[in-house]
């Protein structure tokens, strides 16, 4: 897998190597490298490749000046992304902030690794929907084999399971679903990524480490929707889900889509009843909070962009209802005849 990695300022425990010139070169970029220059709010770099050059362990060296030139931002910005202050023996060592010294080390890279769940179930026994979430602990991957992933899934399927017959809000969430929405299974499969996708979200080197691990409700234990009043929304509606963190920008927004409420979730103008977000934003975030407990893993948002998990902090519903249309692709049209040419 080709490396990636975002190269760090110079503190003051670098002083000594760099002014020994100790396995320092003084190119930029490292030969055979790409470097990608980050917009807000990540304003940064992030060098891709392996140097052609040197070995494990080189320092490869440029200056603030410029990484400010390649992302097209100021010092004060890049400062501003670090809380950096030019202060103390590296000032004394640079004499200028524009020439603070920033290393990027050979051998080391940028690395993230995670567990990728699926949620599975049919509406009306002829239309499938489902939705993903992710966990992982930044800074500190998981790697389990396809056993654990199995036990995993199986894990999240019962915690699943439990939550949806847990009164949230005032309700059990599976009261604002009719019927016909049944929940059949639950995956789970590690991925992996050093290399980082494109703006346009093509490239990256994602890995999958073994087929996805599915754990199968049995008949008698499938989530089901459980209202007795209303009726099933259209399939291809939606109730969007906002999972947010503590970055900003989209790197740190993660979305998932719920199946179809029965319509007396509806309120007047068009609208989810006002306590909805409550509600399903809350079933969300207990089964969160009961699968860290139960395993250490955190809900988070992958950015494939950056090569970064950030941990769910917030969860957001909106109550504009939203559209999933590949979800009525079994459901026949049933067509009737309402007018012939005279």
């Amino acid at each position: 897998m080709a490396v990636s990695q975002y190269p760090r300022l110079a503190d003051a425990g670098d002083i000594g190597r760099l002014l020994s010139g100790d396995h320092v070169h003084h190119q930029w970029p490292p030969p055979g490298t790409t470097v990608i220059p980050l917009a807000f709010p990540e304003t940064w770099v992030l060098v891709t490749g392996e140097p052609s050059e040197g070995e494990d362990g080189d320092w490869w060296v440029t200056t603030l000046s410029q990484i400010a030139l390649e992302t097209n931002s100021t010092i004060v910005q890049l400062l501003a992304r670090f809380g950096a202050t030019f202060t103390g023996p590296i000032a004394v060592f640079a004499g200028t902030v524009g020439n603070w010294p920033v290393i990027y080390t050979q051998g080391v890279g940028d690395r993230m690794r995670w567990i990728s769940s699926t949620f599975r179930g049919t509406i009306g026994g002829v239309e499938e929907f489902q939705f993903g979430l992710n966990w992982g602990n930044p800074g500190s991957d998981p790697d389990p084999n396809e056993a654990e992933t199995l036990a995993f899934a199986t894990s999240l399927a019962t915690i699943f399971g439990s939550k949806w017959v847990t009164s949230i809000g005032g309700q059990l969430p599976k009261m604002q679903f009719m019927p016909e929405i049944v929940f059949t299974e639950v995956g789970a499969v590690v991925k992996e990524q050093t290399s980082p996708t494109n703006s346009d979200g093509t490239g990256g080197d994602l890995e999958q480490k073994f087929d996805t691990q599915w754990s199968a409700y049995s008949v008698g234990t499938r989530p089901t929707g459980g209202a007795t009043t209303g009726l099933s929304l259209p399939y291809e509606t939606s109730c969007a889900v906002t999972l947010q963190t503590d970055k900003r920008g989209p790197s740190g927004r993660g979305r998932i889509y719920l199946p179809p409420f029965t319509s007396s979730a509806m309120a007047a103008g068009g609208l989810y009843d006002s306590t909805i977000p409550s509600r399903m934003g809350g079933f969300i975030g207990a089964v969160a909070e009961a699968v860290e407990t139960a395993s250490g893993h955190e809900l988070i948002v992958v950015s494939r962009r950056r090569i970064v998990l950030n941990k769910v902090t917030t969860i957001n519903v909106g109550l504009v209802p939203d559209s999933q249309r590949r979800r009525r692709r079994s459901q026949e049209e049933a067509r009737v005849l309402a007018w012939t040419a005279p």
